[in-house]
């Protein structure tokens, strides 16, 4: 009788769980970027120097959006319009930025971001309290100069101006390769004081004494993004020098906490991985903890509820109801997903964000829009 009353316990829990367990329901999605193939001069390097990137099939990916109040989103991406710089000396990758005026349904281009004879890449864009905008951003030339940029825009993302480098790595072409010695991937958020401050991937600890072949890394400005401290590390195990923590996303929860995620790839084989911090640039030693069923270019949100989502190229969505101690799978957005990302439209909503493969090559930048359950 015991074991049958335990048991009917155990089983009215577990539908009480599957009852109040968060879901997405998604509905429509729509175009920001979609560039046009063109005919290119050849295909180049990518990352790494694997060669293969068609710049005229490349069309658009790495889409990032940024809140601005009311009906009103700014949204940065990566662009392609020349051959590249390999074909090209004032060619490479830039970046677009786009605005809507109508919850993210409707864009229009406002303005492109070029580094003559480099890659852009990695857009991530932050709101300051005067109103002004940053940009921060890969700049690469591949195996002899990696940096991060900040630049800055006072008229609503019209005109972008230079700020500031937050990182860098310089060699002679070829001396920063096999392996690559970058930095990648930079994520903006505030701490609880006010203060501006920057996560990234950072490759150069490679060749230190105790080599790491990839950390994240942290900074932190006092002056808005004008000048950046020195560096934090954020994500890194002893004795695994070959582990690859990178692509950082991180929040503040509802609890008052800190929450960053990334893959770590090498042994880790890119699963995503989480941890926590009391003010945001105290963490823990070591690799943290890892996520069920996400794996590579990880991207988390935080709900005005307390919810977490979370979301990566695995194509799955998860969320958790207590600030990340356990997950749970909601339906996909997208069969398959590339270098997603999250946000809270202000209605009870989630917008999730994709470089969606096309049919003629290459990617295009698409929303889709979701409804989360009640609380």
């Amino acid at each position: 009788m015991k074991i049958l009353i335990t048991a009917a316990v155990l089983l009215a829990a577990l539908l009480v769980s599957a009852q109040t367990a968060s879901t997405i329901t998604w509905t429509d999605s729509v175009d920001v970027s979609n560039i046009p193939v063109f005919a290119d001069k050849g295909n180049v390097p990518e990352a790494g120097g694997t060669p293969g990137r068609s710049h005229g099939r490349y069309g658009s990916q790495y889409g990032r959006l940024l809140p601005l109040g009311g009906k009103k989103w700014m949204a940065g991406y990566t662009i392609s319009r020349n051959s590249g710089y390999k074909n090209d000396p004032e060619g490479g990758l830039e970046l677009q930025v786009a605005q809507s005026e109508d919850n993210g349904r409707t864009w229009n281009v406002l303005s492109e971001i070029s580094d003559a004879g480099r890659d852009l890449d990695n857009a991530q864009l932050i709101e300051l309290p005067d109103k002004s905008i940053l940009l921060s951003c890969r700049s690469v030339r591949w195996q002899e100069s990696y940096r991060i940029y900040v630049y800055r825009s006072t008229d609503r993302g019209r005109n972008w101006k230079r700020l500031s480098t937050i990182d860098q790595n310089e060699g002679k072409p070829g001396e920063l390769g096999k392996p690559d010695k970058g930095v990648y991937e930079p994520h903006f958020y505030f701490l609880g004081d006010g203060r501006l401050s920057v996560m990234y991937a950072s490759e150069v600890h490679v060749t230190d004494s105790i080599p790491y072949s990839q950390i994240i890394s942290q900074k932190i400005s006092d002056d808005l993004g004008k000048t950046w401290g020195p560096e934090i590390w954020v994500a890194y195990e002893k004795g695994h020098p070959d582990s690859r923590p990178g692509m950082p996303v991180w929040t503040r929860m509802n609890n008052g906490e800190y929450i960053v995620v990334y893959e770590i790839c090498g042994p880790e084989k890119c699963n995503v991985y989480y941890k926590t911090s009391p003010d945001g640039k105290d963490w823990p030693a070591g690799h943290g903890t890892a996520i069920p069923e996400q794996w590579a270019g990880p991207y988390i949100l935080s709900m005005p509820d307390g919810r977490l989502v979370a979301t990566s190229n695995k194509s799955t969505v998860s969320v958790s109801d207590d600030f990340g101690k356990t997950w749970h799978l909601v339906d996909q957005a997208f069969a398959r997903t590339l270098w997603p990302s999250l946000y809270d439209d202000g209605k009870d909503g989630v917008m999730i964000v994709n470089s969606a493969a096309r049919p003629e090559g290459g990617h295009a930048i698409k929303i889709r829009f979701g409804k989360l359950s009640p609380k």
